[in-house]
């Protein structure tokens, strides 16, 4: 029998970078960003399509899409660039993550990337956020950049209009659950993906981040879209594949009954959507800061 050992779960079991799930925001819309003056002004002066690009980067108001077709997350632009919003290299998926978060959050940094040459400008992003979280690591002065962002640093440079994050190993599918909730309320939440040592130990920790952007339903009933940054796709899963992912693929699976090559489709959705890898190892989630508040438009913000 395969060992399927992964390091989250051992963490998980010595309550390493452990704690309670923070408090979902409540269900309802959460309140963006207010567009301030001098950018609604600029955005005046464009077509309604570059208008979106910034006020929306990652393209959530073009709803949660169709399982098993992944769409393109392209960058904001004012004049029709259409550069993708792809991780500069193999180290800066968590980069590429935190910088779209905090793009969609403050529409002034969406529309300054936009205003001139959006793929160099997110290059640039990229590598000043890598050394913003990668300045203090565990036991080193700074964590190593070819180990990619980790989770502590991530936490503590993300950003969504003001929501702040804390890290929690993924032990519990209440975590899945708390970052469901976040996303349907509209906050984005970062998951850093992974293996188990099935493929040996670099595969047990995790390899990958990706980021929740927008779910629907109620439950485990809806779908899910995140945003992988290595292709720069935003692709569908079924909120309940992601709460409890399906089981490893069998022999003669194409041979199996309809149910079996449907799960079969949602797996290989989900892993594509996970960066390759087969499960959620660390979870970003927003952190309370006094408590949510839903006004009587349904919108949620942040009472301090």
């Amino acid at each position: 029998m395969q060992s399927t050992l992964r390091l989250s779960s051992l963490l998980g079991a010595m309550r390493a970078f452990a704690g309670p799930v923070p408090t979902p925001p409540p269900p309802g819309r959460f309140e963006r960003p207010a567009v301030p003056d001098d950018v609604e002004r600029h955005l005046e002066l464009v077509t309604s399509r570059a208008r979106r690009s910034v006020l929306d980067p990652l393209a959530r108001e073009r709803g949660t899409g169709t399982v098993g077709f992944p769409r393109r997350l392209n960058l904001p632009s004012l004049y029709g660039a259409a550069a993708a919003a792809v991780q500069v290299d193999e180290t800066t998926c968590g980069s590429a993550v935190l910088a779209m978060l905090g793009l969609a959050g403050d529409p002034r940094a969406a529309l300054r990337i936009a205003t001139d040459d959006p793929a160099a400008r997110f290059v640039r992003l990229q590598h000043a956020i890598q050394s913003a979280t990668n300045r203090h690591g565990l036991v080193v002065a700074g964590w190593p950049r070819t180990y990619g962002t980790p989770p502590w640093g991530a936490a503590r440079f993300a950003s969504y209009g003001g929501v702040r994050y804390t890290h929690r190993v993924a032990g519990s599918r209440a975590l899945l659950e708390a970052a469901v909730a976040a996303a349907r309320a509209g906050i984005p939440v970062p998951l850093y993906t992974g293996g188990d040592v099935t493929s040996g130990w670099d595969s047990a920790v995790p390899r990958h981040v990706v980021l929740l952007t927008l779910a629907d339903g109620e439950g485990d009933e809806g779908n899910a879209v995140l945003y992988e940054p290595s292709g720069a796709g935003l692709h569908t899963v079924p909120v309940a594949a992601l709460l409890d992912p399906p089981p490893a693929a069998g022999p003669d699976e194409a041979q199996q009954p309809t149910d079996d090559r449907t799960a079969a489709r949602v797996r290989k959705a989900l892993t594509a959507a996970f960066g390759g890898w087969p499960h959620v190892a660390w979870v970003l989630l927003p952190e309370r800061v006094g408590r949510w508040r839903t006004d009587d438009s349904g919108a949620t913000t942040e009472a301090r």
